[in-house]
């Protein structure tokens, strides 16, 4: 689940404020921004939208379309020449922000557009020398005039850009095409998929809610 999935999870639990959609989005941000957020320092709603960014997850990659979707893309990546790890990392990866691609210009991206205009209430927990990338990151963010997780040949390069760093996980620059013509072969099935997987992990959430409200 990536920064529209999340945020699409955070508002249906009930929660709109930006401060909360900001965590909710944040553990993904950081990693593109290419900075480290101490956790530990996030409280009140910045705090709160991290702990379901969490639990979203561990109900998303549980949920066995999910599981079965991103099996089927790294099978199919593999019988296409790519190897087993850059074709795990995208299988995994490559689901997750097609599912994104579900939510473009929905009101989960104009919650993530407020999120992202209360992005400052995070810098507390930066080091300081993380906090002018930060603020760069946001400046760009804000300009973006359009998410293109609804295209499958930008969701390659978008994986090509952030695996490039792995030696393990990498995907060379002319195995991308495969890669969009993969994604794109597999988008129907994502977007079959989507509306039963959000909602599966927003009841997985509030059903943990209230066993821990209950608990308590």
């Amino acid at each position: 689940m990536n920064v529209l999935g999340h945020t699409y999870v955070a508002m249906a639990t009930g929660r709109s404020d930006p401060e909360f959609l900001l965590g909710a989005a944040l553990p993904d941000l950081a990693p593109m921004a290419g900075v480290r957020v101490a956790r530990h320092l996030l409280g009140g709603p910045l705090g709160a939208g991290v702990r379901c960014h969490v639990q979203a997850d561990e109900a998303f990659h549980a949920h066995e379309r999910f599981r079965s979707g991103a099996g089927e893309l790294r099978r199919a990546l593999t019988g296409r020449g790519i190897a087993s790890g850059p074709a795990r990392a995208v299988g995994h990866a490559g689901w997750e922000l097609m599912l994104d691609g579900t939510l473009v210009r929905s009101a989960a991206e104009e919650g993530f557009r407020r999120a992202l205009a209360a992005g400052e209430g995070a810098v507390g927990a930066l080091a300081p020398e993380d906090r002018p990338r930060w603020s760069a990151f946001l400046h760009r963010a804000r300009r973006t005039a359009r998410l293109g997780y609804d295209d499958p040949s930008w969701v390659a390069d978008r994986l090509h850009a952030a695996l490039a760093h792995r030696p393990r996980l990498r995907l060379r620059a002319d195995e991308v095409a495969t890669v969009a013509d993969v994604l794109k072969a597999h988008l129907d099935g994502v977007v079959s998929a989507a509306p039963t997987v959000l909602a599966d992990t927003v009841d997985e959430l509030v059903e943990r809610v209230v066993r821990d409200d209950g608990v308590r």
